[in-house]
């Protein structure tokens, strides 16, 4: 069901989100700290170790989450069960700094 919902949408990277929405960037996005592992089942799913943050891009109402990890990238969906919303400031800084210094060396390479 979710793989059908995904293929009639449009894929957008953060960036493209934040320019289509004025106001809306990826500091806005929620960020999640991975508190149980989850292996992928289908190919939209994303497979998280516990540690991993991923930034939050919708919410659905059957209990998942579509969202990127941000130590390589990697989009899809896992369940909402899995993950605890960060809600330190500082912490949701350190990360977005990470995740730049990270898109850096990918780019220098």
């Amino acid at each position: 069901m979710r793989t059908l919902w995904l293929e009639s949408r449009p894929r957008r990277s953060p960036a493209q989100s934040a320019s289509a929405s004025p106001g809306i960037t990826e500091l806005t996005l929620t960020q999640v700290e991975i508190i149980r592992s989850f292996t992928a089942k289908q190919p939209d799913e994303l497979s998280l170790q516990v540690a991993d943050v991923v930034l939050i891009y919708q919410r659905v109402g059957d209990g998942w989450y579509e969202g990127e990890r941000l130590r390589d990238g990697e989009r899809g969906w896992f369940p909402m069960e899995c993950a605890k919303e960060i809600t330190c400031q500082a912490t949701i800084d350190k990360n977005v700094e990470r995740m730049g210094r990270l898109l850096g060396l990918e780019t220098n390479v």
